[in-house]
C-alpha cells in the first residue's frame, strides 16, 4: 500500500521510493548525485542573495521551541511535532520566525536563515515533515518586503538556469522547465490579486467546491489555486492579497480599514504541465504591532495565550518596531522548478511520520 501511494517515476534515473532501502539508492542513484550538486547552488545562491544582496545576517537559531508558529489559525493545514525533552514537554521548529523577531530589535535591520522546519501533518505530495524552509525578517511593512522576495525568485530562477547538465538529467522535461524559469525572469513585478476577488473568481467559475468556508471565513484549497492560475491565464506566479483574518495565523497585522483582513500574501505559482507542482510555494505577511490586537487575534482563533505571552509582551518594549517576514519551501520550488508532482522527490532524505526510514 505505502509504495502504491508513493510511487516515484523511473523516468530520468528517479527510482521508486522505498524507505527500507532508500538510503542505497542515495549511495548509487545518479539522480541523488545531480540533486545534491543541484540544491547545492541554491543554497549557495540563497546566502548570497540575502547575504550580500540584501545585507541580511545569517541566524543560526534553535531546534526546539515551547511556542511553535502552529497552530497557524483554523484554516491551517500546519501541525506542530511535540517531543520529551527531559521533563519538558516541548516542540520541533516548525518556522525560525519566532527566533527571528527579538533580533530585529537590538539594532539589526534584516535577518534570514536556510533551515529544516518540522511540522506534524500527514505527509502527501505537497507536504514533508521535515523540509527546508528559507526564510527572512525585515524591519519595515509587507510592501517593504515583497520585492526583495521577488527578487528572491527571479535570483532562483537565474541560478537554477546555470545548471541546465543537472536539470536536463532530473527535470521531466528540460524545455518546460527552462521556459518557465525564463518566464520568471521577463516580468518586471508579479502581479497581485485580492482574497476576495480570486474567491469572487472561483465562484464565478464553478469552483465552490475548492473554497472552505466556516464560521471563522474562508480560505482555498490547493486545488483552488491551481484553478485560479488557469483562469487567469498566467504563466508566472501572483500574489494574493489579505487573507480573512481568523483563518491565518494569529501574528498577521489586521488591515486598518477592515479588521477582519490581514497584510499578508501567498505567492501562487501557476503549474505547467497538468500533472506538475503548482500552487503556495511562499507567504509572507506583516507582523501584528499592538500586544492587545494580538491577544484579540488568539481569542478569536481559540488559541491558548500562554506558550506565547513572551512573543506579546515584546510589543509591550520601548524599541519595538515593526517586522514583516516570508518563508519559500525550497522543495516545493524545485518540484515546480522541474515539472515534478511530489516534493519528496526533491530531497535527499524524506521524513514522513509514521515510516521507519535509515539513517
Amino acid at each position: 500500500m505505502f509504495k502504491k501511494l508513493y510511487q516515484k517515476s523511473a523516468a530520468h534515473d528517479l527510482p521508486p521510493y522505498d524507505p527500507g532501502t532508500h538510503y542505497l539508492e542515495v549511495s548509487r542513484s545518479k539522480y541523488f548525485r545531480e540533486l545534491v550538486i543541484l540544491r547545492h547552488h541554491v543554497k549557495m545562491a540563497s546566502d548570497c542573495y540575502w547575504s550580500k544582496m540584501q545585507n541580511a545576517y545569517n541566524v543560526d537559531l534553535f531546534m526546539l521551541t515551547p511556542s511553535v508558529s502552529s497552530p497557524m489559525g483554523p484554516g491551517s493545514d500546519s501541525e506542530g511535532i511535540e517531543i520529551k525533552f527531559g521533563n519538558l514537554r516541548t516542540h520541533l521548529v516548525d518556522s525560525s520566525q519566532f527566533g527571528f523577531e527579538p533580533l530585529l530589535m537590538n539594532d539589526i535591520e534584516k535577518v534570514y536563515c536556510y533551515l529544516p522546519s518540522m511540522r506534524g501533518e500527514n505527509p502527501d505530495k505537497r507536504h514533508l515533515n521535515q523540509f527546508f524552509h528559507c526564510e527572512a525578517e525585515i524591519k519595515g511593512t509587507l510592501k517593504d518586503l515583497k520585492p526583495q522576495v521577488e527578487g528572491y525568485v527571479k535570483y532562483l530562477a537565474k541560478t537554477l538556469l546555470s545548471q541546465k547538465p543537472i536539470l536536463k538529467l532530473i527535470s521531466t522535461d528540460l524545455n518546460v522547465t527552462v521556459q518557465k524559469l525564463k518566464n520568471i525572469l521577463r516580468v518586471r513585478n508579479f502581479s497581485e490579486i485580492e482574497f476576495d476577488e480570486a474567491i469572487r473568481l472561483l465562484q464565478k467559475n464553478g469552483f465552490n467546491c475548492h473554497i472552505n468556508t466556516t464560521s471563522h471565513g474562508k480560505d482555498i484549497s490547493s486545488h483552488g489555486e491551481l484553478e485560479l492560475m488557469k483562469i487567469l491565464k498566467t504563466e508566472t506566479p501572483v500574489w494574493i492579497n489579505g487573507y480573512d483574518r481568523d483563518r491565518v495565523a494569529f501574528y498577521q497585522k489586521p488591515c486598518a480599514d477592515n479588521p477582519n483582513k490581514v497584510i499578508n500574501s501567498d505567492l501562487i505559482f501557476p503549474p505547467i504541465l497538468d500533472c506538475s507542482f503548482g500552487g503556495e510555494i511562499a507567504g509572507a505577511g506583516q507582523r501584528q504591532d499592538n500586544a492587545d490586537e494580538i491577544l484579540e487575534s488568539i481569542r478569536r482563533q481559540g488559541i491558548l495565550s500562554e506558550p506565547y505571552e513572551w512573543y506579546i509582551n515584546l510589543r509591550r518594549q520601548k524599541n519595538y518596531s515593526t517586522t514583516s517576514g516570508f518563508g519559500l519551501g525550497i522543495e516545493r520550488f524545485l518540484a515546480w522548478s522541474l515539472n515534478r508532482d511530489d516534493i519528496k522527490d526533491l530531497i535527499v532524505y524524506p521524513r514522513l511520520k509514521n515510516i521507519i526510514t535509515y539513517p
